[in-house]
């Protein structure tokens, strides 16, 4: 991957909690690992947790990121969330308000080009073997 295929942005605050709060969750309290593997191109738990420390220290960070990785963090960041079943979203209220998470939330998906790029997450996706 080239320099110019990374993508950074500027985030606020709230942004920045919100990624690395939805993340982290994935680490912790949140379940859903084994379903949510396959969506970012992950087969075993232990490659989720990998990829999801890898995307948390970037974020941490603030480096850039791919195309794919973004799509990751994003779609990751909003099950996390809104979900209570495969995230953590009764946890949220701690750290970000729902209201300012929202905002947040809604500010990264107008930012991040997801039309384009939610087609190299589709195209990491992991499929069951067709019967």
């Amino acid at each position: 991957m080239t320099e110019r295929d990374m993508f950074e942005f500027d985030l606020s605050d709230d942004e920045y909690l919100l990624l690395l709060h939805g993340l982290n969750e994935y680490l912790g309290p949140a379940h859903g690992s084994e379903v949510l593997g396959p969506l970012i191109g992950v087969a075993t738990q232990s490659e989720f947790f990998r990829e999801i420390k890898r995307l948390l220290n970037a974020i941490e960070r603030r480096e850039p990121l791919s195309e794919l990785d973004w799509s990751r963090v994003l779609v990751l960041a909003e099950i996390s969330w809104a979900s209570d079943i495969l995230g953590a979203a009764s946890e949220f209220q701690t750290n970000l308000s729902d209201e300012r998470a929202l905002y947040a939330l809604r500010s990264l998906q107008g930012r991040i080009p997801t039309g384009r790029w939610i087609m190299a997450l589709n195209a990491n996706v992991l499929r069951p073997a067709s019967e």
